[in-house]
């Protein structure tokens, strides 16, 4: 392994979640060094803590202080040579149901931490010439959600958007992407009923589930050196969907 001070360093918000834990050990094994943003403590994320990774706690629902938090350790989050955004909370509730105070509670979390943590990091990418950002969509969106999704789905697309001032990055190596998750095999999947799960993938063109590892491969490509020309998109990796 290199020295961590010579190593690049990726910043994972929801960094123990499933997906975000397949990431971490795929940025581990490829000898980055990590910041690994997480609101729940986990075990299997202490586990990999050492001294490629160091951890950040933080809620997001309270956005003034991650504000803050930006600011005052500016320095220290510009070292991030790549963003890989996973972040997210899944408030279930119907589109006929939601609130008005529900839908912007959503879009807080789900959309405003992407957005600040790219303008606080992105001017040390550009300074450097090389960087590479990717937010996590959902495939949900092509879909407009599930019956009980309405407020994840909405967030999820409006983290689709791209502002113009990051596809002028691109001249200065610095990419952003978004990526739509398809159906993986995560705890939160595996609590739905047999039945249910049967139906779902069923609707797959590939007829199954990605696994975590599969879906942290796709997310590494595309925020590492392994890509090296695209940027500006929103991509699908959802067996066809």
């Amino acid at each position: 392994m290199r020295n961590v001070e010579n190593m690049r360093t990726v910043l994972i918000s929801g960094a123990s979640s499933d997906i975000g834990l397949a990431v971490c050990r795929r940025y581990l094994a490829a000898n980055w060094r990590i910041i690994a943003h997480f609101r729940t403590p986990r075990p299997e994320l202490d586990k990999l803590a050492g001294p490629a990774m160091e951890t950040w706690q933080a809620d997001f629902v309270d956005t003034e202080r991650l504000e803050r938090d930006l600011r005052d350790r500016r320095v220290y989050f510009g070292k991030a040579d790549a963003f890989v955004n996973l972040a997210t909370t899944m408030p279930p509730c119907s589109f006929e149901a939601a609130t008005a105070s529900q839908i912007l509670s959503t879009l807080a979390v789900n959309l405003l931490p992407g957005l600040l943590i790219m303008q606080a990091i992105a001017p040390a990418m550009v300074g450097r010439k090389w960087g590479r950002i990717v937010h996590a969509s959902s495939i949900g969106v092509k879909f407009g959600g599930g019956a009980d999704s309405f407020m994840y789905s909405l967030s999820k697309h409006s983290q689709e958007f791209i502002p113009r001032a990051a596809l002028s990055w691109a001249e200065h190596g610095v990419f952003v992407n978004v990526v739509r998750i398809g159906v993986t095999a995560t705890r939160a999947f595996a609590k739905y009923p047999a039945a249910h799960l049967q139906d779902r993938v069923a609707k797959i063109p590939a007829r199954r589930a990605a696994t975590t590892d599969e879906m942290a491969e796709f997310l590494y490509w595309l925020a590492s050196e392994s890509n090296g020309f695209v940027s500006g998109e929103v991509l699908s990796a959802a067996g066809g969907e």
